[in-house]
């Protein structure tokens, strides 16, 4: 018992920390600001709102309350004996009440296009200050990176 306290304490401080220069949890859009675009009509230009980067290999949260709810203690990814990939991520809720998330996996190749379809949407359950883990393997071997979605 002496032995949890400590490792709990340690992955609570998770809910509070925030680590300075990490990339932004949640992804944050700006409107354009120009309406008219130059050139002709197949340059490579920006359509639409414009957005902070999307860090791959991480989770990225849909909401900063979602963000503030749960804290990620890891994340681990490897190679399967047929060479797909499976990721995991060990949360830690950082409230005082049971609920629950909606969680899903896009994996992506070298060049950062998809190498699937988003995995489902799956529900995690997460009790009041404790752990849960998510899992999610891929179903093709061209997988260079991921990205993991958490939805309220």
């Amino acid at each position: 018992m002496k032995l949890l306290l400590p490792l709990a304490a340690t992955a609570l401080a998770g809910c509070m920390a925030t680590v300075p220069g990490a990339p932004p949890v949640v992804v944050e859009c700006q409107m354009p600001t120009q309406s008219v675009r130059a050139g002709p009509a197949l340059v490579g230009e920006t359509y639409g709102m414009k957005m902070t980067p999307l860090p791959v290999n991480s989770v990225l949260f849909g909401s900063q309350a979602t963000a503030q709810a749960m804290a990620v203690q890891s994340l681990f990814a490897e190679r399967s004996q047929t060479d797909t990939v499976q990721v995991t991520a060990r949360f830690v809720s950082c409230l005082d009440r049971p609920s629950s998330v909606r969680v899903r996996t896009s994996f992506l190749r070298a060049s950062t296009a998809p190498a699937e379809a988003p995995t489902a949407w799956k529900t995690v359950y997460l009790e009041p200050r404790a752990t849960a883990v998510y899992s999610e393997l891929s179903t093709v071997q061209d997988v260079a990176s991921y990205l993991i979605e958490v939805a309220q």
